[in-house]
């Protein structure tokens, strides 16, 4: 891992602890995307994996719910990293898509979603 493109923030494509769960010191649970990373990875347009800028098309990885829903928990990734996850078996579906929207929670404390607003193809991206 280096120095990352935001703050100086540690970046990196660990499919094993993803960037929006990773805490500053390295450490983090990759079933917990933090809200922090989350609204840092929307606001600057950043790969919830790796960290890296974003370039389109952006890919969303989810469950089906997710997937059916188009609003996911974990913050946009490129498309290469989405199938990082996918290939790691921590994820189960796709979504690649022009753009998203954040979308705030509506008590303190609740976790933040994205709404992928121009979908362009459901799926896995490699098929």
């Amino acid at each position: 891992m280096g120095s990352g493109p935001v703050d100086n923030l540690s970046v990196g494509g660990d499919v094993e602890l993803p960037f929006a769960c990773r805490r500053e010191d390295g450490t983090g649970n990759p079933d917990v995307v933090l809200k922090p990373r989350a609204i840092q990875c929307a606001l600057s347009r950043i790969c919830g994996v790796c960290g890296h800028p974003l370039s389109r098309p952006l890919a969303f990885v989810g469950g089906e719910v997710e997937l059916a829903a188009e609003v996911f928990a974990f913050p946009p990734a490129h498309v290469d990293c989405a199938k990082d996850v996918l290939a790691a078996g921590r994820g189960a579906a796709v979504v690649t898509t022009a753009g998203f929207d954040l979308i705030r929670p509506a008590r303190r404390g609740e976790a933040v979603s994205f709404r992928a607003n121009s979908v362009i193809r459901d799926g896995d991206p490699g098929r």
